[in-house]
């Protein structure tokens, strides 16, 4: 079973159950989450719901290999995102106490099945991350709601870089709602799970980010993916963010820093339906397969990308990707 529910004192219990996946979410696990939280969500018996991953890890995002797979214009690119940003507002509004235990890698789609919840437990563990524009995608699982509500642009920066942060930054973001140290995690599981009560431990490690840095990427990462390494260039990059960014997608970057930039006053429902869009359009580019190809199957981390620079891409094509409809846009 990939997936895993238990009902224990009042307490809903789901388990990824792919560890050697990391357990990454395919459509199953996803159409199967979202019918036991309708029944969860009417059944007396049910007070609460916990989420864990088996093994090491939490989840390591959406199954976008099995999407790659499936080839061009396929029938399980429509159904697997459209059931996964659907997934991602049904948390949202689902009305009982919700918990994730964020151990080891949390990202991608991971993060769009414990972000909505009412408590999200960062750990010694935690290892959080959007690292989409390295496989020619973009932040998605409404990512344009919650990276672009985080001030001084730290949400475009982890959205471009695919950074990744630890429990201390994830606390101070407000990506994370509490802190557990790895050896008090059974006993914060015990004691939600007997009467839903969260201890509160305080955290004792460092922020990532420098005041330096902070103010870096404050004073950098707005406008557009071209202004943004206009900005880059011309401070002289004293933390070598051009590096970070130079191997990462072109049009992924391009897509992802206007998506943020036009996203922080909108609904969650707004956004995800703008990011389903995307999703069709994106998966179809041949920048998805040669990312997928590069990174999640034969490892070598080095994709040629088309276009190939930021200089070369076609700002038609790109607002196109925004503007054109698709059919079957998503309504929520």
């Amino acid at each position: 079973m990939e997936i895993l529910f238990e009902v224990k004192n009042s307490t809903g219990i789901i388990t990824l159950n792919r560890p050697k996946a990391l357990n990454a979410l395919n459509l199953n696990m996803a159409i199967q989450l979202s019918n036991k939280l309708k029944e969860w969500e009417i059944d007396d018996a049910v007070e609460r719901v916990l989420l864990l991953g088996e093994g090491k890890h939490f989840c390591a995002g959406g199954d976008v290999k099995s999407v790659h797979l499936s080839g061009p214009f396929s029938e399980l690119k429509r159904e697997f995102f459209s059931k996964e940003y659907s997934l991602n507002l049904q948390i949202n509004n689902f009305s009982k106490p919700y918990m994730s235990i964020w151990q080891g890698v949390v990202m991608g789609g991971g993060v769009g099945l414990s972000i909505y919840g009412d408590y999200i437990i960062a750990t010694d563990s935690t290892k959080f991350a959007m690292p989409e524009t390295s496989i020619g995608f973009f932040p998605d699982v409404g990512a344009s709601f919650f990276l672009s509500k985080i001030k001084n642009n730290i949400g475009k920066y982890l959205g471009l870089t695919g950074e990744l942060i630890q429990g201390k930054d994830l606390l101070n973001l407000n990506l994370a709602s509490h802190y557990c140290p790895e050896n008090k995690i059974d006993d914060l599981i015990n004691q939600f799970i007997v009467d839903g009560s969260i201890t509160k431990y305080e955290i004792e490690t460092s922020s990532f980010f420098s005041n330096e840095k902070l103010d870096f990427i404050n004073n950098n990462f707005s406008g557009t993916i071209h202004e943004i390494f206009n900005n880059i260039q011309t401070a002289n990059d004293p933390f070598d963010l051009f590096k970070k960014l130079e191997h990462k997608c072109p049009m992924s970057l391009a897509v992802t820093s206007l998506l943020l930039k036009d996203s922080s006053k909108k609904s969650l429902n707004n956004c995800l339906e703008m990011e389903y869009r995307l999703s069709q359009k994106m998966t179809n580019r041949d920048d998805f397969a040669e990312g997928i190809q590069a990174v999640l199957i034969e490892k070598h981390h080095n994709p040629k990308w088309n276009p190939s620079s930021i200089n070369e891409i076609n700002i038609n094509e790109l607002d196109k990707l925004f503007s054109d409809p698709i059919d079957n846009e998503l309504k929520l």
